[in-house]
Order: C-alpha cells, then structure tokens, then sequence
C-alpha cells in the first residue's frame, strides 16, 4: 500500500487526540478503530518519525474534543424556544437552529405553516428522544430579525427548490430532495426501511458518490467550453463547492468536496494527486473545524468508505480481472471492485452502530447506482429548467419519475428477501473484530510473505469460526425467551427471538420514579437490547402505553402495532406525537394477520371486525396473539373479556403452554369455558402488589387451578421469565422466587423439562 503521507500521519493523530479527550466514549469508536487498523500500512513513513510533534499534534486534537463538549449538545431550557426552521416540518419534524450559537434540534410541529430562515418563536415542551431532546411545539408565530439574514438565504433557496420539487414530482419529492439537497423530511419510513434493508441507504444521503456526479458534470461542460483540463478541474471544485454549500454543508458532502478541491489544485500544479494525502488532508479539516463530528456514524461511515476505496479498490479490480481472465469489462470490474471496498471498509461500523448488515448491499448498490447516476443529473436539471420553463423543467421531470419508480420498485423487492439484510449483536462484533485484530497483526509481520501472510490471515479467520457456537451459547440463541416484567399495576411483555432480536408487547404504566429509566427500558438494556423489531399495544389504557414514550425516546424502534382504536387520551397522544418525532411507523393488527421473525410465529387472534364495531369499551379491542415456537405455544390475552374469549374458545383443543391471564386475572375475563379450551400449563397473572382493584380474583385463582394450570405471578415473584425450546420443553425462572413456587414447570410437564442450565 506504500507510506502515509505526512498530512494523513497528522490527521490520523489528531484523530486519536479527539477520541481520547472522551474515554467514556472511546468504546463507540471502536469499529472505526478496527477498520483503520485493517486498512493502515504496513509501514507508516520511509522517514525517521518525529514522537514529540505526534504528541503534540494529538493533544491539540484532545483539546479541540474537549472545546467541543462545551458546545455540541442542546441544554433544554423553559417553554418557548426561538430560532430557525433549516426545513419546512413535513410529516411533523424538522430540523431548527435555536438562537444564540449552533444549538441544532429536531422540531415536531403539525399543523402550522412556517417558512424556514425566518426567526420564529415556537411554544410548546421539550421531550427526551434517542438523538437527544426534541421539541413538541404546539404553536408558532414570527419575530423580527435580529441580524441582516444574509447567514438563511441557502436555507430560503433550498425551501424553494423543495417546493418546486414537490409540484413536479407528488408524492416522489422526498425521495428527489433526499437524492439531491439532502432534505429527507417526509420521506416515506417505508421506503427508508427498504433502502435499508437492500443495503442502498447511502444512496439517500447526499455522499462522495452525489458529489461526485456533479462536479464529472461540471467538469464535462466546462472541458466543452474549451477550457484547459487544468482550469476546468479548478472551475468544477468551485462550483461542486457552491453545491455543497446550497446542501447545507454536511460532512459527505464536504468530505468529497475538499478531496476533490486538493486534487484539482494538485493537477493545476503540476504535481501528481496523493489519494491518501487528500482524504488524510479532509480529514484534518473537518476535525479541526468541529472536533464532535468523529463521534457521527455518519462521519465515520464516510470516511471508513473513503479509505476502503482508496486501499482496496484497484488491488480487488486487479483480482476480479484475473479471476475473470479478463473478459469482464472494465467498467464492471471497477464498479464492482469498489462496491466491495467500500462495503468491507465500512463492515464493523455499520454492523456495530446499526446492528445489521445487508447481504444484498453490493449487487443491489450495483443496480441502483447507474438508476441514481441518472436521477441525480436529470432532476438537477430539471430543476433548472424549471426556472426558466415550467413545461421543460416537467418534461424532463417526467422521464426522472420513470426511474425513480424503478429504483423504488427494485429496492423494495430486494427488501422483501427474508435474508437481505441480518440482525448481528454487539457481542457478534467484538469477537470478529477481535479475531479480524490478531489475525491482521500478526500477518503483518515483515517475515511474512505471500502464501505464509495469507494462510496466516486465514487460520484467524477460522479460529474465528470455531468461537461462533460458543457465541450463539452466550446470546441464548436458538430459544425463545418471554419475560414479564413487573411494571406494578399493567402489562409489559419482553420477547426475545430464536436469532436474539426483541419485540415488546404493551409497556406497562408510566415510571414513578422520576429520573431513572423505565422498568421496561432497564430490563431491556440489561439483556443487551439495542432495538425493538416491533412494539405491540394491546390497547390505549395507561397501563399498557405508559411506558411507550420512553421506549419511543430511547431506543430504535422498528414498527408500532395496535387495534387502530383512536383515544382522547393525553398518554395516547403522546405516543403518536413521540412515534412521529422518532418516524416509527405504525401498523393495524385485526384477526387474521400473521407474521413470522426468525422462525417465531405470530398470529394476531384478536381484534376482529365485528368486536371493533359492537363494542365501545377499549378492553374488547384488545389485540389477543398466539406465539408459535416448534411445539411451544404462548397466548397473551391483554385485557380481552370473556366476550371476546368466548369467541376464540372453540379454535383451541388444549397444547397451550403458556397463558398470559386476561385484564391482569380480573373476573372479568378468564371465562371457564375458554379456559377448558386452552388447558395452559403456566398462567401468568401481570399485576401491581396490594393493587386497589384486588386483582388476580380468587375466582380467577380458582377456575385456573381447576384446569390443572400452575399460577405465577408478578405481584408476588417480580419480572418472570420463560425460556423455551422447539421441542415445547422450557424453563421458568422468577426474580423472587416464593417459598413453594418451583422454578420449573409443574409436575405434569416436568418429564419432558431439560434441566437448568
């Protein structure tokens, strides 16, 4: 790979003073650290280094992370809040800029016209999200300016443009802003998810490749202006500069921009470009402009992709060439050369920042790229054609639509692919990177050479291998796990699938203890989990949606499920009001819909047509689902009344292992003939110690133990949990064990029950 120059050596330092200047935040880093550790030289510099003005360079960098402690985060404060919309709030949320320094938060405001630049006053109350606090506004009006407004007028054009965007294109003009002004307010959540899952996510965000197509544009109508290659090199970066500028700066953006401003002024100098020393130089700026920007995924995916392209693209084009025996042409050879770089260099980022990884990524981003290739230009155009002709600018508008509908359809088949994309873990992570680590290292050696690096490389990559099971034994996969969490008075249901990805059924009431998490939330950190596939609300009752906004505020969330029963609410409210800041889509559950995730089966049984219709009270359309493990079946009741069980009794000739008791073991529910139908082997009763309501009924109590059904409860035993196999075997374990409660199932099943592991 030869050496860094000094430029990249200075970066690369300053890049470490960064990252020490946080050690609580080092850990989220680590990936980047892996991948520059795979990607560096064997041999930094053919000169002598110099350690003192690497120490010095690093801790100028420690000092700029530290200076950017100060001034990267929001300090939430009172309830009126007055700055500038960078967009218009379409689907509720936007981006503002508060008064007073570079303070940036997201906006939820429905309902009300504001035009982005001009400073307004907006009322309303901060709320706590993922990314940070955000603002629910619930009204805003204008206030004179406080300076000459010079600083918004890109932000006032690119309103404009959005606008014209969204008269030419409908309903695809968030799809259009996001590819060229990288604006993805109200873009579809479902189209976000497919490109997602097919792996072409980047795609939506405005990145070296978008740059890149505009400033080959640019440097193609200036070379047919006659001017030297040199000067139209120079020409292209200023006008690709004052692109980036319309786009708001981000830092893709500016990263493809300064490497491509360095190596134009490279050739106009006469000199050689120095791919490693432009990256290395980008890098160095963009840091030393805002030191907090190395913490972005964003950031780090965008250069981790960079250098990939830069360190293996003409190495794996090389190898595809003589692997083909060079009958692939050489424009398929690069694309695909580099669309393997990149992917690879960016591998642990993703999968430790995202915790997924698309297996479709590179032949569906060689699909999609010419697709972007020619949406980019054409809806630049146009756009400039607009401005002078609106027939011309929709003409051209109309063969844009054509293939944004094919990417559109494209990405979403991919997505449809069961194994498009993969859930991995933290600990999945770890241990590849460390093998990845060791095995890098130790193939690096100078006695290493040819065969003997590689073979080494590889018996790493194997040892690898041979750890895989003992890290499926430490994620428990290949069981499926359901903990009822002792949330008091309500219902909170925690499923872990056989691959150890997590849905939530209802949240239980909201936290009494101001200040610290959920109950729900902290037993989700504490089995390691980083997302929620799908959060299922049985119903709008306080206790089953309380704990719902924290969830929503605190952890990726992949779709809201619910009996599509609109309440007055203030709690229900503000789930959707929290949803439609967080942009979680939300799903109607009726009888009759199915769906599966990693071999678990999930049948919705309950609310169906008749009940939504009949009935006035919230319990009747709660959303009733039977799990399917193998030979494990679970039924969760929410708060179903016997009206509604009735109804389901006849689909049911007993092999229920485990039964979530309806509406918290209130006689209400629990109806002796449903019960004579299911026959569970395990009853678990969800309710609050001492509650005023006397809930489980002793009737209750009883007409359970007259079907032979053993009774758990979280009143008394704390948060419950149930591991279980294919084979219907399962364990039960209790927070608090009761004296005469056994851990394990009841004497009838206890034969076929494995031993505690």
């Amino acid at each position: 790979m030869g050496a860094l120059p000094p430029v990249s050596r200075a970066a690369l330092a300053f890049a470490v003073g960064v990252a020490l200047s946080r050690i609580g935040a080092l850990w989220s880093i680590a990936p980047l650290l892996i991948a520059g550790l795979a990607l560096a030289p064997i041999r930094l510099s053919v000169r002598r280094p110099h350690p003192w003005l690497w120490a010095l360079i690093s801790i100028a960098g420690i000092v700029a992370g530290v200076s950017s402690t100060r001034s990267d985060t929001c300090h939430p404060v009172g309830l009126l809040i007055t700055g500038r919309f960078l967009a218009r709030p379409a689907g509720g949320a936007a981006p503002f800029r508060l008064d007073g320094g570079a303070c940036e938060a997201r906006v939820v405001l429905s309902g009300v016209v504001v035009r982005p630049g001009v400073r307004v006053q907006v009322e309303g109350e901060w709320r706590e999200g993922r990314g940070g606090p955000w603002f629910l506004g619930q009204g805003a009006q204008d206030l004179p300016s406080t300076d000459s407004g010079w600083r918004w007028i890109g932000v006032r054009w690119r309103d404009s443009l959005v606008e014209r965007l969204r008269r030419q294109y409908g309903e695809r003009a968030p799809l259009v802003s996001a590819l060229i002004l990288a604006r993805r307010e109200g873009l579809d959540p479902e189209v976000r998810e497919a490109f997602a899952r097919s792996g072409t996510a980047h795609l939506l965000a405005i990145s070296g490749f978008h740059v890149g197509v505009v400033a080959g544009i640019m440097l193609t109508l200036l070379r047919l202006a006659r001017l030297s290659r040199r000067r139209a090199a120079v020409g292209a970066a200023g006008i690709t500069w004052l692109y980036v500028a319309l786009l708001g700066f981000p830092d893709a953006a500016c990263r493809a921009a300064l490497i491509i401003a360095l190596v134009a002024v490279s050739r106009a100098r006469g000199r050689p470009p120095a791919r490693w020393g432009a990256l290395g130089a980008a890098l160095l700026l963009l840091l030393a402009q805002d030191a907090s920007r190395l913490w972005s995924p964003g950031f780090q995916l965008s250069f981790g992709g960079a250098a990939g392209l830069v360190a293996w693209s003409r190495p794996i084009q090389a190898w595809i060439t003589k692997l083909s025996r060079g009958l692939m042409p050489a424009a398929m050879s690069s694309g695909l050369a580099a669309g393997i770089a990149a992917t690879a260099a960016t591998l642990p980022i993703v999968a430790w920042h995202f915790e997924r990884i698309s297996l479709a990524g590179i032949p569906a981003t060689l699909a999609a790229s010419p697709l972007v290739g020619l949406a980019v230009p054409g809806a630049i155009c146009a756009l400039a054609l607009d401005l002078v002709s609106e027939r011309a600018g929709a003409f051209v508008a109309g063969g844009v639509t054509v293939v944004l509908g094919a990417l559109e359809v494209g990405t979403s088949r991919i997505a449809t692919y069961e194994h498009a994309s993969v859930w991995v873990s933290h600990a999945t992570v770890q241990l590849a990177a460390c093998g990845v680590a060791l095995g890098v290292l130790v193939a690096r050696r100078e006695r290493l050479r040819g065969a003997r690096r590689r073979m080494t490389t590889a018996a790493w990559a194997l040892m690898v291998l041979a750890l895989w099971p003992v890290l499926l034994s430490w994620s428990g996969r290949g069981t499926v796990q359901l903990v009822f969490i002792d949330v008091g008075q309500g219902d909170a249901i925690a499923i872990r699938t056989p691959k150890s990805r997590w849905l939530v059924v209802d949240a239980g009431p909201p936290s009494h203890s101001p200040g610290e998490p959920h109950p729900v939330l902290r037993e989700l950190r504490r089995r390691g989990a980083q997302r929620i596939e799908a959060l299922v609300l049985t119903h709008p009752d306080l206790d089953h949606i309380g704990g719902a906004t924290a969830l929503l505020s605190s952890v990726p969330i992949g779709e809201v499920v619910d009996p599509a029963r609109p309440s007055p609410k203030r709690a229900y409210i503000e789930v959707l009001e929290a949803s439609v800041a967080e942009g979680v889509p939300w799903r109607r559950a009726q009888a009759g819909d199915h769906w599966e995730i990693d071999g678990l089966v999930l049948d919705v049984l309950a609310p169906g047509e008749h009940i939504l219709e009949a009935d006035t009270d919230a319990n009747a359309s709660s959303v009733v689902l039977r799990l399917r493990w193998g030979d494990f079946d679970a039924l969760l009741m929410g708060d179903a009344p016997a009206a509604v069980e009735q109804v389901l009794a006849g689909g049911f000739d007993g092999g229920i292992e485990v039964l979530k008791v309806g509406h918290h073991g209130s006689d209400t529910s629990s109806d002796s003939v449903f019960l004579a139908h299911t026959r569970p082997e395990i009853a678990i009763v969800s309710a609050g110690r001492r509650n005023r309501f006397g809930h489980p009924s002793p009737k209750v109590l009883g007409r359970l133990d007259d079907v032979g059904a053993h009774i758990r409860r979280t009143d008394r035993e704390g948060t419950i949990r149930i591991t279980a196999r294919a084979d219907g075997t399962y364990v039960v374990d209790a927070e608090r064990p009761q004296a005469g409660l056994p851990a394990r199932p009841p004497p009838h099943v206890a034969a076929r029950a494995p031993t505690r592991e």
